[in-house]
């Protein structure tokens, strides 16, 4: 006879009383969350509700007859693996793993029926409820993972982390909190405070006065307190803390950090002691001092204040310092400064204060908050006059942002208004611009025939004449040489631009009048319409110069960038590809150029140039290919490769050349070179197999490497230091950077670009701008190089200014390396000759 049990067709199988009964029964099977499978003693499978399809994903016509192990065994099992498609025992909850039908294992809690009711033992068939834990487990993680989190945090906190009773024992505290009393673990510490008030305070009073405060705020902040330190060692600790209350609403401990502030009391300290000075200082100070009452009017003010404004302080007392050196436009912010401070800060500010005389002067201003005890009392501010430094710092930003012959915007300008362009083309879909290149015609036969001077007259006439065909919106730069780059914003249609381009020819062909002569520039251009296609300002400039040599070499006024200008790319291709090659076939030589002492003409070393000696056209100079190196990501091995020689070369002449030893070598380093990483461990391995001494390398970088990105410079730069290695500051004065950087820089030389020593400017400004940089050296503790030197009185006029040192044609032009070390024998022969005449070597 068929056992109803065992039979899923039977209408008593899932109810054996029948009846209204049955359909309960089988609306709670089939309702059930829990997965719920009903099996035979020999594992196979008679019934499985809903539930069990979602959890174990098999569809109940493929479960039913299936053997349950095969279903969801996993595939490695635990070694206490309850098999309940064996034997389970009933009523047992067990915690395991088991299979879905994709593979993927799911954490289920497990429990076993007998389906006659019987809970002795399981001889027949049974229901095995299955319920779904994963969310659990996954959250029972999160919870272990936020537990071994802020364990983490309390272990290595730097401050001091506490638990206390109200009654003075210490629960728990983390290692700095030992290490701050002197102890070597916290169960060290735990175990020797019984009592906090009379072991750990000097002043056993401070833990009553903590306990009040937690009392009546439930918190403290900033609880200073002089302690004991395990060894007896007295020193001060800031507490802050709050009140942890039980389940009644009572204080059940209290938790908090401990610093130590013993430095910074003693510097309290050491100022209450220095206050009997304060007088002498404020009398003798170089620096304008005045002090303010709380109403604003004037208490006293210093000499260096009469003398930098005019008036006397006599004259000033009991009276608003705005009336006298506030200029009416900056009441305002003199408001704003005086709120900051009242409100506690120190303000240090650069602003503008009124002469007697009615002038302006610029000054660095810092003013602070004067107290006496707890009581506020009234205002200090110091002025320092900085009329030189601003005009240096604008003669500078000036130079570093527009071309010193025409006033122009210069290529780094030019480059930071076309990003901005990029970006706003980006943001609005309606905003268009156009980028023109323009390259003179006949500007190179007006230097040759005519001189540089007229060359600069030319160019002067040219850039007034392209600002008179621009609006205001748009932005006209000197690139270069003869270069000239146009930025046309917010036009609308194709038209308007060519308008301009033929405008700006017309203009180009009328007669210039230069030094009595008639000359008519002419120009080509390039022109690059559809910019919204570009992500960067380079790729509109690349394209822009395309379209103007095509315009040059066809001989039309202007051209229109178009995608089917490859001749010049494909020249660029295969001058990369020849500089590739030259790296591997040993093409690239060095040169080298003397650096001279000024005040002694001593030859101090060497600056190894790379140059390319090109298998069909000779020695290429660096301009030619170093551009392309830059771009393409060849200065990276590149540059490897001229550290590494020029230390190798530099490391020979050490060896064999007595006298030798104190020589240094200087090598340039781009910016892809100093932005990647890498750079530092090369350079050290370098000196470790050449062995020279790091203080004869001299790495030389840009300012627009420093600029880049100013944190890892002076991280890298730091590096480098650590390694003894010297960093000069390259072609100073042409870059953009802020001089505050400077002092942040750990450099060692400033190199005066060549501009500055044999441009074609004014000589007299640029010697001032020379003695400028001189002064701004001497003042970081820096030397100073100067580029460039080719004619004697350039090398007087530095030693006038006290220059450091000097490089250039009048020493010697870059030689390879054989002549390089003709070059120090003969220095040699000439010392020994000046030594034993008693006269420095010529």
């Amino acid at each position: 006879m068929t056992n109803p049990l065992s039979d899923p067709t039977d209408p008593a199988f899932l109810a054996p009383g029948g009846g209204e009964s049955g359909a309960v029964f089988r609306t709670l099977f089939e309702g059930s969350p829990n997965a719920v499978a009903l099996r035979d003693q020999t594992g196979r499978v008679l019934l499985v509700n809903q539930a069990f399809g979602r959890i174990f994903g098999y569809a109940a016509a493929e479960s039913i007859g299936a053997d349950l192990a095969e279903l969801i065994m996993p595939g490695e099992r635990a070694a206490d693996d309850p098999a309940e498609w064996i034997e389970c025992k009933a009523d047992e909850h067990r915690e395991t793993l088991r299979r879905r039908r994709d593979g993927s294992l799911v954490h289920v809690t497990m429990v076993c029926i007998p389906a006659d009711g019987r809970r002795d033992s399981l001889p027949g068939d049974v229901f095995i409820i299955y319920r779904d834990i994963t969310l659990r487990k996954q959250t029972e993680e999160l919870l272990r993972g936020a537990e071994r989190k802020f364990r983490s945090i309390f272990e290595n906190a730097v401050e001091g982390i506490f638990q206390t009773t109200p009654a003075g024992r210490y629960l728990d505290v983390n290692p700095s909190l030992a290490r701050i009393y002197g102890f070597d673990t916290p169960g060290e510490l735990i175990e020797h405070f019984k009592d906090i008030k009379n072991q750990l305070y000097v002043d056993p009073g401070r833990r009553d006065d903590f306990v009040r405060i937690m009392d009546e705020y439930n918190e403290v902040w900033n609880f200073e307190s002089r302690i004991r330190k395990k060894g007896g060692e007295i020193i001060w600790i800031s507490e802050n803390a709050r009140a942890i209350f039980d389940e009644e609403g009572d204080i059940d401990h209290y938790e908090g950090t401990v610093v130590d502030v013993t430095e910074r009391k003693r510097a309290e300290e050491a100022l209450e002691a220095q206050r009997a000075y304060f007088r002498q200082l404020f009398e003798n100070s170089p620096q304008a001092i005045i002090l303010i009452d709380s109403n604003r009017n004037v208490l006293d003010a210093n000499k260096g204040f009469e003398e930098l404004f005019g008036y006397r302080a006599a004259d000033m007392k009991g009276f608003g310092m705005r009336t006298f050196i506030v200029p009416e436009d900056l009441l305002a912010e003199c408001e704003n400064f005086r709120a900051a401070i009242l409100s506690g800060n120190t303000v240090q500010r650069e602003t503008y204060r009124r002469h007697r005389d009615g002038r302006l002067i610029p000054v660095s201003m810092i003013g602070f908050q004067v107290k006496s005890g707890e009581a506020a009392g009234g205002v200090v501010y110091i002025y320092q006059d900085i009329s030189e430094r601003k005009a240096f710092e604008e003669q500078i930003t000036h130079q570093a942002f527009h071309d010193s012959l025409t006033h122009l915007p210069n290529r780094s300008l030019f480059a930071e208004r076309l990003q901005r362009a990029l970006a706003r083309s980006r943001r609005r879909g309606d905003y268009q611009y156009a980028v023109l290149m323009i390259d003179l015609d006949k500007f190179k036969a007006v230097n040759d025939s005519m001189g540089h001077a007229a060359g600069d007259m030319l160019l002067v006439e040219i850039a007034a004449r392209l600002k008179s065909c621009m609006r205001s919106v748009d932005t006209v730069a000197r690139l270069g040489g003869d270069e000239f780059a146009v930025i046309l914003e917010e036009f609308k249609i194709k038209r308007e631009v060519l308008t301009v381009a033929e405008r700006i020819q017309e203009t180009l062909r009328r007669p210039c009048t230069i030094c009595g002569n008639e000359v008519y520039p002419g120009a080509s251009i390039g022109i690059v319409l559809r910019t919204k296609e570009y992500d960067s300002a380079e790729d509109v400039l690349r394209d822009a110069d395309i379209a103007m040599y095509r315009a040059k070499e066809t001989g039309k006024p202007y051209m229109i960038f178009d995608r089917r200008m490859h001749k010049e790319i494909l020249e660029v291709i295969s001058l990369e590809a020849e500089l590739r090659d030259a790296l591997s076939n040993d093409e690239l030589v060095l040169h080298y150029q003397p650096i001279v002492n000024v005040d002694t003409r001593a030859l101090e070393g060497f600056e190894a140039l790379v140059r390319w000696n090109h298998p069909l056209k000779g020695i290429v100079p660096p301009d030619k290919f170093i551009p392309l190196a830059e771009e393409t990501g060849i200065i990276l091995p590149l540059g490897r490769w001229v550290i590494v020689e020029a230390c190798r070369q530099l490391g020979k002449w050490q060896k064999t050349i007595p006298g030798a030893e104190r020589l240094s070598v200087s090598v340039n380093v781009s910016c892809r070179q100093f932005v990647r990483d890498g750079l530092v461990e090369y350079v050290a391995q370098v000196l470790e197999e050449t062995g020279i001494d790091p203080a004869r390398l001299k790495l030389e970088i840009t300012e627009s490497v420093l600029m880049q990105d100013t944190s890892h410079s002076i991280h890298e730069l730091n590096r480098l230091k650590a390694l003894g290695v010297r960093i000069a500051v390259d072609d100073f004065g042409t870059g953009y950077s802020s001089l505050s950087y400077l002092r942040q820089l750990p450099i060692d030389h400033l190199k005066i670009d060549r501009s500055f020593i044999s441009g074609s400017d004014n000589a007299e400004d640029n010697i001032q701008i020379v003695k400028s940089i001189i002064s701004l050296a001497r003042n970081l503790g820096l030397t100073v190089i100067a580029e460039g030197v080719e004619h004697e009185d350039q090398f007087a006029r530095l030693q006038d200014v006290r220059c450091d040192k000097a490089q250039g044609y009048m020493f010697s032009r870059p030689v390879d390396s054989i002549a390089a070390e003709r070059y120090i024998l003969d220095y040699q022969r000439r010392l020994a000759e000046a030594c034993s005449l008693g006269t420095p070597p010529a």
